[in-house]
């Protein structure tokens, strides 16, 4: 998966963009505490491991 597929599930499950960092884009979710990191490197691949991590965090 790539992190621009990543990034449009995020808001789908109603992750908001909070600020953007140098190098990742911060979400925040309105019923969590915890902040999501997404790289701006949309076309680029996820690591597998990095991709497991995320998944659990957004939630699908």
């Amino acid at each position: 998966m790539k992190w621009g597929e990543l990034r449009r599930i995020a808001v789908s499950n109603g992750w908001i963009l909070k600020r953007n960092g140098s190098n990742h884009d911060i979400y925040h979710h309105p019923d969590r505490e915890d902040l999501l990191l997404i790289s701006r490197h949309s076309s680029e691949e996820i690591k597998n491991g990095t991709f497991n991590k995320l998944k659990k965090q957004i939630g699908f």
